[in-house]
């Protein structure tokens, strides 16, 4: 039978009235793919009552038709209140310094009310708390909290973030940012020990940090946004680098992020990963300070030409950590300069 044809019959038909359950398999053209289950949604000719409703509501072109029919209705630009962290806490995993502590000043200046950094470091880095003492004095005034720790230990992340839910009430976001890059060496000799060592913090660390955030957000029900720090190079293999272990770590992390989005989209719960390309910071430093080379080297390998500067990542990680992406879910935002183009 014709396309069309089918969908004309279907528009003729009685209107149904589903409030829960699949669709029945007679039901003309939607047989012709799959049983689509719908809950808690009335089904009628036409149209379907929302499945969810923005916080912000009512925004974009609804707000406007709002206006259109509500001579009372004031309207006013919501777009930056989509990226607002009002009241939200939540937890970065190696936060002391880098890319880690440049997304916890991010979340803290988009109104988070507190974000704990977690890092190996015993003592926060001057850098922290000259990040501490900036934000403080912020109008909203956010607390930037440190908690030394050891992200390979499962026990000791999950206790430690359940302390802070037991003093905030709440865990909105999660950035696990912890990770390490080793020295150069060749592949068919790589040392089982250092291998392990870069999967045990990189991959097993992320997870920890991400199962701790994830499990105070299904404690006090309010959903939020965990954000797992690949890289590009979890993509791609960079060329002329023997990085065999953190290549594979973060390849290990993208596919980590699309699996528990699966799983926990049902709760409210969003997983993304976020994969910066090479971008100046402590960790890239040990090449790029020893091997002056490489600056001209990996500018040249993404069409912008030149390497990230690490306040470049945040705007992204705003946006996946507030109401602006409520939609995204086991995607992987690549922030490369377009390396990964070529």
């Amino acid at each position: 039978m014709h396309f069309t044809k089918v969908l004309r019959q279907l528009s003729t038909r009685p209107t149904r009235q589903l409030t829960s359950g699949t669709l029945p398999a007679a039901s003309g053209i939607i047989s012709l793919y799959s049983r689509r289950s719908f809950s808690s949604t009335t089904i009628s000719r036409g149209s379907l009552e929302p499945q969810s409703v923005s916080p912000l509501a009512p925004i974009g072109v609804e707000a406007a038709l709002r206006a259109k029919t509500d001579p009372n209705f004031v309207p006013k630009s919501k777009i930056f209140d989509e990226f607002k962290l009002t009241d939200r806490v939540g937890i970065v995993s190696g936060g002391a310094r880098g890319l880690g502590l440049e997304m916890a000043m991010t979340l803290c200046e988009a109104g988070a009310r507190a974000i704990y950094c977690l890092d190996i470091h015993k003592r926060p880095t001057e850098e922290w708390e000259a990040v501490r003492d900036f934000v403080a004095k912020l109008e909203h005034g956010p607390r930037l909290e440190y908690v030394n720790i050891d992200v390979t230990e499962q026990k000791a992340v999950w206790d430690a973030v359940e302390k802070i839910g037991n003093r905030e009430k709440r865990m909105d976001v999660c950035v696990a940012a912890a990770g390490v890059l080793k020295p150069e060496q060749d592949v068919l000799g790589y040392p089982a020990e250092e291998f392990a060592e870069v999967m045990g913090i990189n991959v097993d660390g992320v997870l920890f940090t991400a199962q701790a955030a994830g499990r105070q957000m299904r404690r006090f029900g309010n959903k939020g946004s965990i954000v797992l720090i690949a890289s590009m190079s979890g993509s791609i293999t960079n060329h002329g680098h023997a990085w065999v272990a953190y290549n594979t770590s973060k390849s290990a992390v993208l596919q980590m992020a699309r699996s528990m989005a699966c799983e926990l989209g049902a709760e409210g719960i969003r997983v993304n990963s976020l994969s910066p390309g090479h971008i100046y910071t402590k960790m890239t430093a040990q090449y790029l300070d020893t091997k002056p080379h490489l600056l001209d080297k990996w500018s040249s390998l993404n069409p912008l030409g030149r390497i990230g500067r690490t306040d470049e990542v945040r705007g992204v990680v705003a946006w996946l950590a507030s109401d602006a992406s409520t939609f995204c879910t086991g995607s992987d935002i690549l922030v490369s300069g377009g390396h990964h183009a070529w």
